[in-house]
């Protein structure tokens, strides 16, 4: 049977102040971090990144909870409990689609700029019992290979490859499809 556990008196929804950085006017929303263990343990409508591999099935361990928003919301976990730390996900979202939260490796969501960038989108009720093998979009500065042929100049373009996470959690953005758009740029290529 999965579980949540609570410790002395702090709730199971204790709030933590965790900047985010919403892109309207509104404030971010609080995210909350939990100790428990398994998917049972992950709130409707929530991204959970989990301390341990397999949803922290060997031992009740912090859970970080990003509720999905309307409008698209940045999450940088500079100086949080929760960067470069979560190594499985759950995102539980019924009767929604995916591609409504991202995990970045770096400090910030998004692919603008001339600068690496790489993330994974989840699937809606689906355990990410690790954060490596899955694919992504990576931006990437090379040569790449389109309609049969490679190009003939480097340049910054949008390939999809297997990715590697564990362990590397920067930036986490939630949103609806709409919102989320430019967290899925166009595939110039291969590499």
């Amino acid at each position: 049977m999965k579980r949540i556990m609570t410790i002395g008196i702090a709730v199971a929804s204790l709030a933590l102040a965790l900047p985010g950085i919403a892109q309207s006017s509104e404030q971010a929303p609080q995210v909350q971090e939990l100790f428990g263990q398994g998917s049972d343990a992950c709130p409707n409508m929530s991204l959970c990144l989990y301390e341990h591999n397999d949803l922290n099935r060997n031992e009740a361990a912090r859970i970080w909870v990003f509720p999905l928003t309307e409008v698209r919301t940045d999450y940088s976990l500079r100086g949080h409990a929760a960067a470069n730390q979560p190594s499985s996900a759950y995102m539980r979202a019924p009767g929604t689609g995916s591609d409504m939260a991202y995990l970045f490796p770096d400090y910030q969501c998004g692919f603008e700029g001339d600068r690496e960038a790489e993330a994974i989108s989840f699937r809606h009720n689906e355990e990410y019992n690790v954060l490596r093998g899955h694919n992504g979009r990576a931006k990437r500065y090379g040569y790449f290979y389109q309609n049969g042929r490679w190009t003939k100049e480097k340049s910054w373009g949008i390939t999809q490859q297997t990715l590697n996470l564990n362990d590397r959690a920067g930036c986490v953005a939630v949103g609806s499809f709409t919102s989320t758009y430019d967290l899925r740029p166009a595939i110039d290529g291969d590499m």
